[in-house]
Order: structure tokens, then C-alpha cells, then sequence
């Protein structure tokens, strides 16, 4: 049996006898269950999809409880709305290119040497995600030196699918079925090996392969595209 307890895999098993049609699948549906949650455990291991979420930040207990939907936490960014008091100088532009003023100019290397300086004596915004031991319950996310006024933190993280979870994500579905119906493929192939007759030849082995050839190149695939979670940062 599954361990999920609680997910609804009606669509799912719809959609694999379809795949399979108008063969009859031999694997038992609590074998296909448990393939399919087999494939979600692979993916929460081994995937890094993006997801972004906002928290309030509540200023007493200075710490944020993120959902468990996150299994990591890779940046988190204050929200709040800076008010430069350069804003009130008048620009000008000059064949399309933007003309500052001598004070303008002066009032923004400052702020740049001001945010240096904070970054220099430790005053500087920082984090520190807990994760939690249950999957079932998500980390606490720990700030200091959360800037005046603000009342919530974006969070960007990699995506954990819950057991209770209907994913509905379309890249995640495709790739979750794709390698659900591979691993399908090698049980339905040993099936058909082990009840062969002797000397009949039939597509156990052939399925065997092929599934474990496609299961391969769908973990290659994620593993390409777990680079989703790297930031491009311009110095």
C-alpha cells in the first residue's frame, strides 16, 4: 500500500489504463499506487522547481513558519517600499539618456556607500531557514535586521509535492506521469517474463528496457532542469 493516506488517484489511474489501452494492465492497483508515489518520493528528492511564496513577518516572535509545500528555502527578500529622497530632484533627459543633477549623483553614491557600510559592521539583512524533520510540517524561517516597516518576507524556494497534493502544475504532471508509466513498464515487462511459457518468446524483456531506458533520460531531464533554482547575479 501506498503510504500517502490521502491522495485521490482516480485521474491518474484513468489516465495510465489509457496509456496502456487496449492492453490490460496485470500490475494490481495498490502496486500502481504505490509506483506512483514511488515517482513523487523521486521528484522531492531529486527535483528543484522554483516556487515564491509571501509571509507576513510578525516583528515579536521575529521568526515566519513556511509551508511544508517548501523543501528548501533559497532566498527571501523584504517586502517594503524604500522612498529615496532623491525622488523629489528633477531629471532631465538629453538624446534619450537620463541627466542627474550634482546632488542627486552625490545622494546615491552615499546611499550605496550607506548599504556597503551596513554589510561591513553586520547590520545588514540576513536569514537562517530551520528545516523541519517532518515532511508533514513545515521549517521556521529566522530574520535580523529586517528593515523598518516591513510586515512580510518573500520567500523563493525549491517545491516539495504533498501527499495530499492534486498536482495540477503542468510541467510537473507531464514529468510525473512520463515517469510513473516507465516504472510501470518494468513491472508490467517482469510480469510477462516470469509468466512466459518456455520456448514462447513475448515483450516482457522489451518492456523491461524500454522502461528503464526512459526512466533514465527523465531523471537526466530533471536534473537539467532543477538548474531553474540558479540566479543570475549582475556585480
Amino acid at each position: 500500500m501506498s503510504d500517502s493516506g490521502s491522495r485521490d488517484y482516480s485521474k491518474y489511474l484513468e489516465w495510465i489504463a489509457l496509456e496502456f489501452a487496449p492492453l490490460e494492465l496485470a500490475t494490481p492497483t495498490e502496486t500502481l499506487e504505490q509506483l506512483f508515489e514511488n515517482t513523487v518520493r523521486y521528484w522531492n528528492t531529486n527535483s528543484a522547481y522554483k516556487i515564491s511564496q509571501v509571509y507576513a513577518y510578525p516583528t515579536l516572535t521575529k521568526r515566519v513558519q513556511i509551508s511544508n509545500e517548501f523543501k528548501v528555502v533559497a532566498t527571501v527578500y523584504p517586502t517594503m517600499t524604500t522612498t529615496y529622497i532623491w525622488n523629489d530632484h528633477p531629471l532631465w533627459t538629453l538624446m534619450g539618456i537620463t541627466v542627474l543633477d550634482n546632488v542627486t549623483s552625490d545622494l546615491i553614491l552615499m546611499s550605496e556607500a550607506f548599504r556597503n557600510y551596513r554589510q561591513y559592521v553586520g547590520t545588514d539583512f540576513r536569514w537562517i531557514y530551520e528545516k523541519s524533520d517532518d515532511p508533514n510540517v513545515g521549517g521556521y524561517l529566522y530574520a535580523v535586521n529586517v528593515p523598518a516597516g516591513c510586515s512580510a518576507l518573500f520567500c523563493v524556494g525549491t517545491k516539495r509535492i504533498l501527499p495530499e497534493e492534486d498536482i495540477k502544475n503542468e510541467y510537473i504532471l507531464d514529468w510525473i506521469q512520463r515517469y510513473w508509466k516507465s516504472l510501470v513498464k518494468q513491472v508490467e515487462g517482469n510480469t510477462l517474463r516470469k509468466g512466459g511459457i518456455v520456448g514462447v518468446q513475448n515483450d516482457g524483456q522489451s518492456y523491461v528496457d524500454e522502461g528503464k531506458e526512459e526512466a533514465k533520460e527523465l531523471q537526466e531531464e530533471l536534473q537539467i532542469n532543477g538548474r531553474w533554482l540558479t540566479f543570475c547575479l549582475r556585480h
